[in-house]
């Protein structure tokens, strides 16, 4: 058996504003649309900022999902906050009011969180808890680094450095691509099936992300040099009771990968090669594991690091750490501290701070 989740976040860092409803028309629609046709049940994960751009039509789709059994709808932060850099009372109003939102417009509960860019602290589980959360989505390579929590004693090295270069286009690009292919399947040998129970605040059942395991996926969905469906379903054979894709749908139809465009015909071809059940990720089973996981994210090193060394980002997460009301969630939008964000992104937050400031005067 294995699971899916599809991340939808428009207001993604590197997507200009005006790409909004190319995004859905390219994106969102025959992604959806061919799941539910192929009658794949998956669960599906938009943030409650985005619902706002949706039209009534997608909605409609969306909630004739729900009814035949076919979406799972999850959590998240509203605006796709990374909430342990928040204090606790705005991580709070964030999971309230994205769970507030689905209620209204989708007429279900969520019962699955999904932290944005799967940042983490052992206090977070007992907030979503007392919110009516009963599972939240997690790095699982984070928790094979969580046996020592001291990240300056012990710092963390990615698991496949030759494959981040080649996606980064840095060295022998090709070469670095074979190498990290070897890393890629080394990594896979680390992962296993299964949802754990995490020791935190209040104890929480967690399901893992593997990124390994999503990776592969993605390369053969992608059709990348050396991968395939065929192959990638013959490197995860094997691996039950796993999220076989957990990640941005955006890559299905709009953004590219490395200059690949995912199909999502393709990943209903790599579901029939590996002659697997598809459940919803609630479903999975438990593997028997009770387990700390640390602060972290599903960054390479597992930091925090990209949303707060950068300088702009330590200036917006100052400047907004005290911030309340509706300005306060523009400005802890993740996405203008992403990986690459665009300067439009990054002065939404800005704007938000201002504006909330002169509110407050």
């Amino acid at each position: 058996m294995h699971a899916l989740v599809f991340h939808g976040n428009l207001q993604y860092a590197e997507i200009p504003k005006g790409e909004i409803s190319r995004v859905i028309e390219k994106s969102y629609f025959p992604t959806i649309r061919e799941l539910l046709k192929s009658e794949i049940p998956f669960a599906l994960n938009i943030t409650g900022f985005s619902l706002q751009f949706l039209p009534q039509e997608l909605i409609n789709t969306i909630k004739e999902g729900i009814e035949s059994g076919l979406i799972e709808i999850t959590g998240t932060a509203y605006t796709h906050a990374i909430l342990p850099l928040l204090p606790l009372d705005r991580v709070e109003a964030q999971v309230v009011r994205d769970r507030t939102l689905k209620e209204e417009i989708f007429e279900v509960s969520p019962k699955g969180f999904w932290l944005p860019e799967l940042a983490y602290d052992p206090i977070i589980p007992a907030i979503l808890k007392d919110c009516g959360y009963e599972e939240v989505f997690i790095d699982g390579e984070a928790l094979l680094f969580s046996n020592h929590l001291n990240s300056e004693i012990k710092p963390i090295k990615p698991l496949y450095p030759h494959l981040i270069k080649a996606q980064r286009g840095e060295g022998l690009v090709y070469l670095n691509y074979l190498w990290g292919l070897r890393e890629l399947r080394k990594a896979l040998k680390l992962t296993f099936g299964g949802k754990v129970t995490l020791k935190a605040v209040k104890t929480i059942n967690a399901i893992p992300v593997w990124v390994a395991v999503n990776t592969i996926a993605m390369l053969g969905v992608g059709g990348f040099p050396l991968m395939s469906v065929k192959k990638a379903a013959k490197w995860l054979r094997g691996m039950d009771n796993v999220l076989l894709y957990g990640t941005d749908i955006e890559f299905f139809g709009y953004r590219d990968l490395a200059g690949y465009t995912l199909e999502v015909r393709k990943i209903v071809e790599l579901i029939e090669e590996l002659n697997t059940d598809i459940i919803f990720p609630s479903k999975l089973k438990h593997s028997g594991r009770k387990l700390y996981l640390r602060t972290s994210s599903w960054a390479p090193d597992k930091s925090l690091n990209i949303w707060t060394k950068d300088e702009g980002n330590r200036r917006l997460n100052t400047l907004s750490y005290e911030l309340n009301g509706e300005n306060a969630f523009l400005a802890e939008n993740s996405d203008a501290r992403g990986w690459e964000p665009l300067a439009e992104r990054r002065l939404d937050a800005f704007k938000a701070i201002y504006n909330a400031w002169r509110d407050e005067e």
